[in-house]
């Protein structure tokens, strides 16, 4: 089935997963906190670029994925998927939180109110996140079939028109296990969440519309429609960041996001330039891989990470929360051995598909039933 996928969007989900896992690697070995302030704000800066990447691939996942089949007029079955889905991002959820008490870095009483929504896990608040947004996704798509990709888009942008209100209404306090959840699904209380639901829909919708932009036509017409969609939203973006700069200041700027302040407090900054990083790594990688191009042999190993994510994401993060807290490593050491982490994940990631395809392949089975032309871009 790779000759159906998307070369470089598998590749920029599986870039997303690296920076990731080398961004934990380097707290769990304990060699980020012995960097230099500058050194941290240039791992940020490029690491950063990560869970923007997820959401707005998530996104053009939902356009290309999911909603041909609800045109075709399977609105159950795509339901069905997406719960499914949602199932298996929150049983890897549970996975993480499951590790990291186990490991010893969460008591137990922390992770049960984790495995509930009330607590937060080391590194695996992710897989909560697309949980949720995979059954959210349902009556958004349900919208986009109904009213078209402009008002699904402006739906999505009207949650920041209402941003200046939500600190008016009266939240779960910090000090309540509810504030966890509460947090996650509308960004408040400040603090208690990375990312936000509501918040993040901005970048969902935008990662529809490049969906959008991937989905019909001949790889070359897919190629020049992506790249001028993208521009436009790499403009737009540079448009608020810009605002934001003016705003605050370079030098506030900077320190918010790459201190993760601006993130931690759902402040547009972090999504605005969150969003710069997305779309230009997007398009830098479909000019090195263009849309036009067809799963190879001898590159195909190398997509393991974009291809199987959940599996590689929950996998490394997992590994990490097992690492001996007492195992602290110099920066030099740690800096290597956090880039070698996502290496070992892929091979590992790797051999679990060779276990599970190869086998049936050579007893002969017969060849998965043939997927729909519009369904066929992102397993």
């Amino acid at each position: 089935m790779l000759e159906r996928r998307i070369v470089f969007v598998d590749a920029a989900r599986g870039l997303a997963v690296a920076l990731a896992l080398y961004i934990h690697s380097l707290a769990t070995f304990g060699a980020w906190y012995h960097l230099p302030r500058l050194g941290q704000a240039l791992v940020r800066l490029v690491t950063s670029a990560a869970t923007p990447t997820f959401i707005v691939l998530f996104g053009a996942m939902l356009e290309m994925v999911y909603y041909p089949g609800l045109v075709e007029g399977g609105r159950r079955r795509v339901r069905v998927r997406l719960l499914r889905r949602s199932w298996n991002c929150y049983v890897a959820y549970l996975a993480v939180v499951a590790a990291s008490v186990v490991g010893g870095r969460r008591g137990m009483l922390h992770g049960v109110a984790a495995a509930l929504s009330l607590g937060d896990a080391q590194y695996g608040n992710i897989l909560k996140f697309y949980a949720f947004a995979l059954v959210l996704a349902i009556p958004l798509l349900g919208f986009r079939q109904r009213r078209g990709l402009l008002p699904t888009v402006l739906l999505g942008l009207a949650p920041w028109v209402a941003v200046a209100w939500l600190d008016r209404v009266s939240w779960p306090p910090p000090s309540s296990d509810l504030s966890y959840l509460s947090a996650m699904l509308v960004g408040r209380p400040i603090g208690r969440s990375w990312i936000s639901l509501l918040h993040s829909q901005a970048l969902v919708v935008t990662g529809m519309t490049i969906g959008w932009s991937l989905s019909a036509g001949s790889g070359e017409e897919r190629g020049k429609r992506f790249r001028r969609t993208a521009t436009l939203i790499l403009l737009a973006a540079l448009a608020v960041s810009c605002a934001v700069v003016l705003a605050v200041g370079p030098r506030d700027a900077f320190g918010g996001y790459t201190t993760l302040r601006y993130r931690a407090s759902h402040h547009v900054g972090y999504y605005a330039f969150g969003l710069v990083e997305a779309t230009a790594l997007l398009i830098g990688l479909s000019l090195l891989l263009p849309p036009r191009m067809a799963y190879r042999p001898g590159l195909a190993p190398f997509l393991c990470l974009g291809r199987s994510s959940l599996l590689a994401f929950t996998l490394g993060n997992c590994l990490l929360d097992f690492w001996p807290r007492a195992w602290v490593l110099p920066v030099t050491t740690g800096l290597v051995a956090s880039a070698l982490v996502p290496a070992c994940v892929m091979c590992i990631v790797l051999l679990v598909e060779s276990r599970l395809f190869e086998p049936a392949a050579a007893r002969g089975s017969p060849a998965p039933a043939a997927v729909p032309r519009p369904l066929r871009k992102l397993g």
